[in-house]
């Protein structure tokens, strides 16, 4: 057997003892308090003045997740880099598996960098978000991330993957935050209900139980859901990006928000397109409004268009760019579908991203929906509730009442709104406070997702009720939920 020189062993000793273990193991993912609505509305990039250090726990849920993201039949492998080497994720037993030995960050203050390596970036999108959402579930970390193309092009030069890394997103530890619940998605035209920046799930919790089906029962979806749906894909968020440009539960590079104007709603009533700003598309404003483009069902046509669209499901978010040439563009769609597939699942509902589209599925789209001929559909997502009705397991109380004013005036109507966490036949009923029924408001099937209803301050003739306090019960499949009303 031939010995190495002392010469050879001179360069291969310190490198090896450089590199130290070549694997190191991650805790399991922590499941933080936080809604997947909260860090959406809270997320930001930061770009510049992070620090190099945050717990291995940010990294470990970071990874978990960005590996929990939906994929469009594509291979992905997640690479990382330390202030010490450039490793590689293996999401089955938690480790990171050393790849190159030392520093080779892009950034010197980033804690880790982490690039995925696949072939598509409306898959690389979809990773990216979800570890952006991760990190942001550390606020007393002051955990922060920012996708970065300019550290993709680092890594693909210096971190040696197998596949080429299409995206990087760089992470550090900021000044402790607090996540921000304000809401600032009105609508200017009332078309939209408000969302909600709470939700009834965590974030890890929503992603333990992620995943797409293609069978879906006739029932349409409520306008409060669909509300709900479009704002998580591309809303307006409390943060303004650096140019003073108002932020979006997903990030855009150089704050372009390329998908704007581009985001469509298809259901048995029509077209319609989704503003996340007022009138002009001046980027610094907020908005959360439908216009219709199309009366009438188009379904039927958005079927045929591309097989890869489920044919039963009974609403249809299509997500569309300008430039499908552009990976700015493709990769905010992938943000946008990661996380209208999130937002469903939340709700308990049925989604499915159909992609990627053929430039023929995406003309026939286009034609099928009147769209413009620079709007490119790139994802069709498809939602509902689930064919077979089964609720979830270990599932929360089925029916929560989500927003009601206490107080009304005689003459006023007070608007209830819900969350119907399965399907079920719901009733709701108003109560004096001895618990005698005053009126009956309605009692019907409803899918899940969120809904509303209203009550004029009457009773079951029609007669103004008295001065006093009242009793809203929203009686859903095996739970009440109650609403306390004063009228003066």
């Amino acid at each position: 057997m031939r010995r190495l020189s002392y010469t050879v062993l001179a360069v291969l000793l310190p490198a090896a003892l450089a590199a130290g273990t070549t694997v190191e193991s991650l805790p399991g993912p922590r499941v933080n308090p936080w809604s997947f609505e909260l860090l959406s509305n809270s997320r930001f990039s930061v770009h510049s003045g992070i620090a190099d250090s945050l717990p291995r726990q940010v990294l470990a849920n970071v990874l978990w997740a960005m590996n929990r993201a939906p994929r469009l039949g594509e291979s992905r492998e997640l690479y990382v880099a330390t202030p010490d080497n450039v490793w590689r994720f293996d999401p089955g037993s938690m480790t990171l598996e050393l790849h190159r030995a030392g520093d080779r960050r892009y950034s010197s203050g980033a804690a880790f960098e982490v690039g995925v390596a696949c072939a598509r970036h409306e898959d690389a999108g979809f990773a990216i978000q979800a570890g952006l959402l991760a990190a942001t579930a550390f606020p007393d970390q002051g955990a922060a991330g920012c996708p970065m193309k300019w550290a993709a092009d680092h890594a693909n030069a210096n971190w040696d993957p197998q596949t080429e890394i299409l995206m990087t997103s760089v992470f550090g530890r900021t000044a402790p935050e607090v996540l921000d619940s304000t809401l600032v998605a009105f609508s200017s035209d009332t078309s939209l209900p408000a969302p909600h920046t709470f939700g009834p799930d965590t974030f890890e919790l929503v992603l333990m139980n992620l995943a797409q089906d293609t069978a879906f029962s006739s029932f349409a979806i409520s306008l409060e859901t669909a509300a709900q749906l479009l704002w998580a894909a591309y809303g307006v968020s409390p943060h303004h990006a650096w140019n003073g440009r108002r932020g979006l539960t997903v990030p855009s590079a150089v704050a372009g928000y390329f998908l704007t104007g581009r985001v469509y709603l298809v259901t048995g009533a029509g077209v319609e397109r989704y503003h996340n700003r007022l009138p002009g598309s001046n980027l610094t404003t907020a908005d959360h409004r439908l216009e219709t483009v199309v009366v009438g069902d188009r379904r039927p046509e958005l079927r045929l268009a591309s097989s890869l669209v489920p044919p039963s499901a009974p609403a249809y978010v299509v997500v569309c760019c300008s430039d499908t040439a552009s990976y700015q563009h493709v990769q905010e769609a992938g943000f946008a579908g990661f996380q209208l597939l999130c937002q469903a699942r939340a709700l308990g509902l049925s989604g499915h991203l159909a992609g990627p589209l053929s430039p023929l599925e995406r003309d026939a789209i286009g034609i099928a929906l009147d769209l413009p001929l620079d709007h490119y559909p790139v994802l069709v997502f498809s939602v509902g509730e689930p064919a077979t009705g089964a609720p979830e397991p270990d599932m929360p109380l089925p029916v929560e009442i989500t927003r009601g004013r206490p107080v009304i005036a005689p003459g006023e109507v007070l608007r209830v709104e819900y969350l119907l966490r399965r399907p079920g036949n719901v009733r709701a009923e108003v109560f004096d406070l001895l618990g005698r029924p005053v009126t009956r408001l309605f009692d019907e099937r409803l899918p899940a997702g969120y809904h509303s209803f209203e009550w004029d301050g009457t009773d079951g003739q029609g007669r103004p009720v008295k001065r006093g306090s009242y009793v809203i019960g929203v009686f859903g499949p095996g739970s009440v939920a109650q609403h306390k009303v004063a009228v003066f």
